[in-house]
Parts: C-alpha cells; structure tokens; sequence
C-alpha cells in the first residue's frame, strides 16, 4: 500500500533542478579558479569574483612555485571530473520531471515547466497569461497534487 504524499515532497521533487544547477555552478566557478591559478594568470593576492562574492585568490605568483603550480592542476583536473557526474545526474533529473510533468493537462503542465525548469516566480507566470497571482497559486497547488498522485502511483522510494 502506498503511503499518500505531502505537498511539500512533490516541491523537493520538483526543485531538484535548482539545487543541482547551483552545485555545478559553484564546481565550475571552482574549476575556472583553479585553472586560473595553474596557468599562472590570477596575479599574487587578487581578489575575483566567483558567483558574485569577491575572494582573494590564493598568494600565487605568475612564475609560481612549481609545487604550488602542481597542485593547482590536480585540484582543477580533479574538480573537472566532478562536474562530469552532476552533469549526468541534471540531465537525467531534468528528464524525469520533464517527463513527469508532461502526463498534466497542458496549462498545469506549463505553469510548473515555468517555475521548476525556467525559474520563472508565480507572480511572472500570472502576468504572461494575464491573470492574477491568486490564479496562479490555485493552478500551482492543482498541479502539486497531480504530481504528488503520479508519484504515489509510480511507487519510486526515491521520489517519496
């Protein structure tokens, strides 16, 4: 017998999108910090911005200690293999809820493509349809509840 899931459980299943888009961003703003290193290009105590903070690069100079140019390259090889993975598993997270959303009725369907997979607010997708938020909200928690039956119906442990 399946267990009826909690509006806030189809949220997570749907918000998976966002939280492993931010964690390969992050790994590439990483990378690119360390391959900036390794080729000797972030002059000694730069600051650089990575996703919007300034940080002060690592005390490395153009020439460089090869020790230190050394372990730059493992770090930057290394975090690059990382981001390989993450990929793989936003692309088939994506297809998944994509695929999932797909079986609603076409307006349930792009409201939530809008705010789960575009990124779009609620308060935007009622302005492109020209409606109000209220609208808006109601369609998002019929939409919710759809989800929330195809996932109990699926019986997956790992979307409940």
């Amino acid at each position: 017998m399946l267990m009826h899931m909690k509006p806030e459980k189809a949220k997570e299943f749907l918000g998976q999108i966002k939280k492993i888009n931010v964690m390969i961003e992050n790994k590439i703003a990483e990378v690119e910090h360390w391959k900036s290193v390794a080729m000797g290009i972030v002059p000694s105590g730069a600051d650089v911005k990575i996703n919007g903070v300034v940080q002060q690069m690592d005390k490395v100079q153009a020439s460089g200690s090869q020790q230190k140019m050394a372990d730059a390259i493992v770090k930057y090889v290394d975090l690059q293999a990382e981001i390989n993975p993450d990929i793989d598993k936003l692309i088939d997270t994506r297809k998944n809820i994509i695929a999932t959303i797909e079986l609603l009725e076409a307006e349930k369907y792009d409201l939530l493509h809008k705010v789960y997979v575009q990124s779009f607010t609620l308060d935007e997708v009622a302005a492109m349809y020209g409606f109000s938020y209220s609208w808006a909200t109601t369609l998002h928690g019929r939409a919710l509840k759809d989800v929330e039956r195809i996932l109990d119906e699926r019986g997956d442990p790992d979307e409940q």
